[in-house]
């Protein structure tokens, strides 16, 4: 055991800036320095205040991102994502108590999402008529199709996305909503009829 100059333990102030110790502190510090900056939250997540929500986080997000591709532009899809996220985590106290938090999150990015598409379709229709060009990486069809899905209105287009992009049941897809099973096959059930109208038969658009 080492012993300082004035025969008692080294204190915690008076550790070697080069040791193991002093490391070991720099780099706690920064890995929540870095998660502070990447995760755009407050104090609290980094000093694991909001039990469970970073799991949570991991858990959704890749999800939420695929959700918002399919009900607004892809270049904002994270976005949208990454906000929901944020609302998650200022209501985390009220969010983890849910039976189904995951159900509310993606709710609640599926609400935004087609809140910030309306805005954004609004503002270009102003602008202008032509479509962009940007096109996913998954290629044209697809493309289209989600970009004839976006134009559905508001509930048919969640159900959509919940039900193809997430692959949830129809009672997945109700208790996502917080509706029945019945209106979430209505609602499909128009949107099937309204997307095969406006497709052709190679799922080009008419």
């Amino acid at each position: 055991m080492r012993l300082g100059s004035t025969g008692g333990k080294k204190s915690g102030s008076d550790v070697n800036p080069g040791g193991p110790l002093a490391r070991s502190q720099s780099v706690n510090d920064v890995s929540g320095e870095v998660a502070q900056r990447r995760s755009g939250l407050s104090d609290p997540f980094v000093r694991g205040g909001a039990v469970g929500y970073e799991d949570f986080y991991r858990r959704e997000v890749t999800g939420l991102v695929a959700l918002a591709r399919g009900l607004c532009p892809p270049a904002i899809a994270e976005d949208i994502a990454q906000e929901a996220m944020l609302v998650a985590y200022r209501r985390w106290p009220y969010v983890r108590d849910l039976e189904h938090p995951e159900a509310w999150v993606r709710r609640t990015c599926a609400n935004m999402a087609v809140s910030q598409f309306r805005r954004r379709l609004a503002e270009l229709r102003a602008l202008s008529r032509t479509r962009s060009a940007a096109a996913t990486a998954t290629g044209p069809e697809y493309e289209a199709f989600w970009a004839l899905v976006r134009t559905l209105p508001r509930r048919q287009a969640q159900v959509v996305a919940l039900h193809y992009l997430y692959d949830l049941s129809v009672a997945d897809v109700a208790a996502t909503l917080e509706v029945s099973e019945g209106s979430v096959k209505v609602h499909l059930s128009r949107a099937r009829e309204s997307l095969s109208r406006r497709l052709g038969p190679a799922g080009e658009e008419r």
